[in-house]
């Protein structure tokens, strides 16, 4: 009877012991993978270049009588694609069309291919390069069309192994790391796709994948003639959105041509930046613009350094989807007190592809701003109609020295998007605060700000939304990464 009694004890003991290893080894790899080094090429910051060659693009959605979409930004990025004569590498985050509602988009998933196969039909030995976020495949649930026609017509289509990057949600990343991760993943879902019901059903573990919230989010394509940096995508529903991006020559390129080749080489290529030379330019110290790349963690680095250097003679107007991250909040707000004038147009954060969202982070963060720093810090909201202000750039310009900085493109100032854990690209353009690209969008934001051509802002008061709840929700999530901005 007493070796009856034993057993249980010795199995309830073994059960305690495999669990307790088991928790060890989950907790140990949620560890290593928030901290781990970086793969090669990630979150840099490149030596500072000068060109003449920097054009502002902009996307601009009013109603005036009728709903206005000012598009530019893709139609540069067409034109890049039919003018290069020597290579092309893109390198996009959201590539497909997947949309449920009855609203008609421009075609830019489809149009985007289309150029990129023509160029190549035009020049069979060009190489093109395609690199893309796995959320357009639903984490390898299906192949898109778009993948396809592009692979069959020998453009090389490669998407991010989003695994070498770090976690930003280690609450659930080290356990999916640890199971779910190992299975991989197939082509024979059966669960309905959540982006559009029209598109392939997926599986359980793209669904998995799906939440451990990572992404390459950079919008960036390059050629011998220019490189275009951006933050809007070739989505068909993001298509009536407002975006901003720039187009550059120079240095710049050999840049994005460095760092894009490392990001491909993450994923499973074997490029050289070499391979791609930029062969007709010239630079000097004496050209307009000053210009550097800065990538992930550097890209929130480098513009601490620009909001801490602000004093009481300096303005900073910023346009922007998402603003969450602590860092910068902080350095907004002491800015204020050091009487540096801030204006911010800020999404309401309501709008995404026919699904209402809570107002968060933007609604919390605002509140914050504007009570913390006593009303010194302006703050409007982009009047929507569906769309998005999706734009994403801060230009900072002091009126004594009469200079100007502007950051721009892919970057949301959110912890997973300048925090080392989702892969960005932005630009910064230095130069006269007289020169074209500064004056530009300094015009496009006051008119935006005074409603000059159409109601396109509302005042802060008008969307206030000071609720503990989404305060602590935001806070949370930020903290967390459990969330999708």
């Amino acid at each position: 009877m007493s070796s009856k009694k034993i057993q249980p004890k010795k199995t309830r003991i073994n059960i305690k012991w495999v669990s307790g290893i088991l928790f060890f080894i989950v907790l140990l790899v949620s560890i290593w993978n928030v901290f781990k080094p970086l793969p090669a090429g990630i979150s840099k910051r490149y030596e500072p270049s000068r060109t003449n060659d920097v054009k502002l693009l902009l996307d601009n959605s009013y109603e005036q009588g009728g709903m206005h979409y000012e598009q530019t930004i893709f139609p540069a990025i067409y034109r890049l694609i039919d003018e290069a004569d020597d290579f092309i590498i893109m390198d996009m985050f959201l590539f497909n069309d997947a949309y449920d509602g009855s609203i008609q988009f421009p075609k830019l998933s489809s149009e985007l291919t289309n150029h990129l196969i023509a160029k190549k039909r035009q020049h069979p030995d060009m190489p093109i390069y395609v690199l893309t976020d796995p959320i357009n495949s639903f984490y390898g649930s299906y192949t898109p069309d778009n993948y396809k026609r592009l692979r069959d017509n020998g453009i090389l289509v490669y998407e991010t192994d989003l695994t070498k990057l770090r976690d930003s949600n280690p609450l659930y990343s080290g356990l999916w790391r640890s199971t779910v991760r190992w299975l991989g993943n197939s082509e024979n879902g059966s669960l309905p796709n959540i982006f559009s019901k029209n598109a392939p059903d997926v599986t359980v573990r793209g669904y998995a994948r799906m939440l451990n919230f990572k992404a390459n989010h950079r919008k960036t394509i390059v050629s011998e003639k220019a490189a275009i940096i951006a933050s809007s995508n070739p989505h068909d529903p993001s298509g009536h959105h407002q975006n901003i991006a720039v187009k550059v020559s120079g240095q710049l390129q050999e840049d994005v041509i460095r760092s894009e080749v490392a990001a491909i080489n993450m994923s499973g290529g074997k490029l050289d930046h070499e391979e791609f030379p930029i062969n007709h330019h010239a630079y000097n110290n004496m050209m307009d613009y000053g210009t550097t790349l800065v990538t992930e963690g550097r890209i929130k680095e480098t513009l601490l350094q620009a909001i801490n250097r602000t004093n009481d003679k300096d303005e900073l107007k910023m346009g922007m989807f998402y603003l969450a991250d602590r860092d910068i909040i902080r350095a907004l707000l002491d800015a204020a007190d050091r009487g540096v004038k801030i204006k911010l147009i800020l999404d309401v954060n309501k709008e995404a592809f026919g699904k209402e969202k809570p107002g968060v982070p933007n609604k919390p963060v605002a509140h914050e701003l504007v009570a913390k720093s006593d009303d010194r810090i302006q703050i409007k909201w982009a009047v929507s109609h569906g769309e998005q202000f999706h734009a994403k750039y801060v230009l900072i310009t002091d009126d004594r020295k009469q200079q100007a900085t502007l950051f721009v493109g892919s970057a949301n100032l959110t912890r997973r998007n300048i925090g080392d854990y989702n892969m960005e690209t932005d630009a910064i353009i230095t130069g006269k605060s007289t020169l074209p690209v500064f004056r530009e969008l300094a015009a496009d934001f006051d008119a935006k700000w005074t409603n000059e051509y159409s109601h396109v802002t509302d005042h802060y008061e008008v969307k206030k939304d000071a609720s503990f709840l989404k305060t602590l929700l935001y806070r949370v999530q930020e903290f967390t990464g459990l969330s999708s901005f």
